[in-house]
Order: structure tokens, then C-alpha cells, then sequence
């Protein structure tokens, strides 16, 4: 029976962290950039905002498409893939993505349509409809449901940022499953350019019935287009994470790898692609 317990703690381990990955699924902050700050990056403002404060659009002056693979612990099926579009407007920023979590007989998804607008040069807001989906085998039948977020983000200063968010504001419930929840959250962070090539930002994360979460981040740019980020986080998937950043014109690509204390690292991928509007 000593034998037997280490397995089953192991088991309920990956049981509760595949939990949270199917939780988060409907809101995670997708970007190999973010994670490598633990998942920081609520005062960003790049194509990846629609995943984490849909103000952040209201920056993005190019159009944008980008491409982001995450593998957990080295599983294929807890594996999370999404794509975002980014398309500058007259009034503000529109913004498109998707994310799928899971594999062919179990996966959850979200498919979202955002809109992020400057208000003067000190601040901007954005908001997104989503839609979430849960594919489950026949006999339990899928479940759909659309959720609102949006967010704020101030710069009060030159070099510092203050970001808000808020996830499903109402506690809505899938309407197939009124047990199932959908988790409401809400975020604040606020980020500093301590000199020109280092910016650090420090995040906080509360959802409904569960302990706030305090995530911090770090960004040095090495070189013009070479950049290096580190994270660690009070959350259970990724306590401690390392990023790299590569840009070259247009063309970004970010590296991040994650770990976790019981079942090991997360390695995250992303491409993005730019192309300015003016002619």
C-alpha cells in the first residue's frame, strides 16, 4: 500500500492541473512573450491582446497575424493552439482569435471578436465577445456559451503603465450545465521602464472562489532585436518561466519554457507577423 500512494498522489496531481488547464482555456493569457513572464503582460500592447486586455489593440498600428503552440508538460493532449488577427480601422482596432485546448474526443474552445479604441494619448479601453464551445463524447453532448471581457489600460507617465481586466463580470454559466461553471476573473497590473532596455511588471489575478494569484515579470532587450524575459507566479501551472524573443522587421518569434514542481516544463512557441498599412 506505501508503494501504491506515491502513484495516486501523482494521479490526483495531474487530475487537478488538467482542471486548471480546462479552466483557463477560456481565458488564458496565450503569447510565448507572456509566458515567459509567468503569464504577465495585462499592460502589453501587441496582437497577443486579445487574449489578455483587449485595450492593448488600441496600440497595434500594423496589421497583424500570428500563430502560438504550447505543449504541457509534454502531453499532446493537454495541448493549447490559437491564432490571432489584428486589423487597424478608422475608429480603433479590430481584433479576431481562436484557441482550442484538448485533442479530437475532448476539447474546449474559444473564438473571439474584440474592438480596443484610444481615448488621448494616456488611455484606452477594449472589449470582446467570445464564444465558448466544450466537445464532449455523444452521450454527454457539447455545451456552448458567449461570454463578455474587456479591459483598461492607463499610462499616467512616460514609462508606466496600469492595466485592468475583467472575465465573464456576470458569472455566466454554460446553459446546458448550470453546474458547470464558467470562471469570472478579474486582473490589475501595472508595469515600469526602469531604464530604456528593462521593463518590469508586476500582476495580480483573482478568481471567483479560488486564492488570488500574484504573477511578475521581467523584459531586457539585449540587443535591437533580441530579447530575454523571466517570470514567476503564485500559480500552480507555471511558477517559475524564461523566455526568448527574436525581431527582425515584421517578423517576431518568442520561445518560452515554463515549470512546474510536480509534472515538469511547458514549452511555448509564438509567431507573429506584421505588415504596416501605410503606402
Amino acid at each position: 500500500m506505501l508503494q501504491g500512494k506515491p502513484v495516486i498522489l501523482c494521479y490526483c496531481i495531474i487530475l487537478n492541473c488538467l482542471s486548471e488547464l480546462a479552466a483557463q482555456t477560456s481565458n488564458n493569457p496565450v503569447s510565448a512573450r507572456y509566458a515567459g513572464m509567468a503569464g504577465a503582460g495585462i499592460v502589453f500592447s501587441d496582437a497577443w491582446s486579445v487574449f489578455q486586455n483587449q485595450a492593448g489593440l488600441a496600440a497595434v498600428s500594423d496589421l497583424s497575424l500570428g500563430l502560438h503552440y504550447e505543449n504541457h508538460f509534454f502531453i499532446p493532449e493537454n495541448s493549447i493552439k490559437a491564432i490571432a488577427a489584428c486589423i487597424p480601422v478608422l475608429k480603433g482596432v479590430i481584433g479576431l482569435n481562436h484557441a482550442q485546448f484538448g485533442y479530437s474526443k475532448y476539447y474546449e474552445s474559444r473564438s473571439g471578436l474584440a474592438f480596443g479604441k484610444s481615448f488621448g494619448t494616456h488611455f484606452s479601453a477594449g472589449i470582446q465577445i467570445n464564444y465558448l464551445m466544450i466537445h464532449q463524447p455523444a452521450d454527454f453532448g457539447n455545451m456552448h456559451a458567449v461570454i463578455p471581457e474587456g479591459g483598461i489600460l492607463a499610462q499616467p507617465f512616460e514609462k508606466l503603465f496600469i492595466g485592468f481586466h475583467i472575465f465573464n463580470p456576470v458569472q455566466q454559466h454554460f446553459p446546458q450545465y448550470h453546474e458547470q461553471a464558467i470562471p469570472s476573473t478579474i486582473k490589475a497590473g501595472i508595469g515600469y521602464s526602469i531604464v530604456e532596455n528593462v521593463f518590469l511588471i508586476l500582476e495580480a489575478g483573482k478568481e471567483i472562489k479560488k486564492k488570488q494569484v500574484i504573477r511578475a515579470g521581467f523584459e531586457y532587450m539585449m540587443t535591437h532585436n533580441l530579447t530575454l524575459c523571466l517570470g514567476a507566479s503564485t500559480d500552480e501551472i507555471s511558477r517559475y518561466a524564461v523566455g526568448l524573443g527574436y525581431r527582425h522587421k515584421g517578423l517576431s518569434l518568442d520561445f518560452a519554457l515554463s515549470h512546474h514542481r510536480w509534472l515538469g516544463y511547458t514549452p511555448y512557441v509564438t509567431l507573429t507577423y506584421s505588415r504596416s498599412m501605410k503606402r
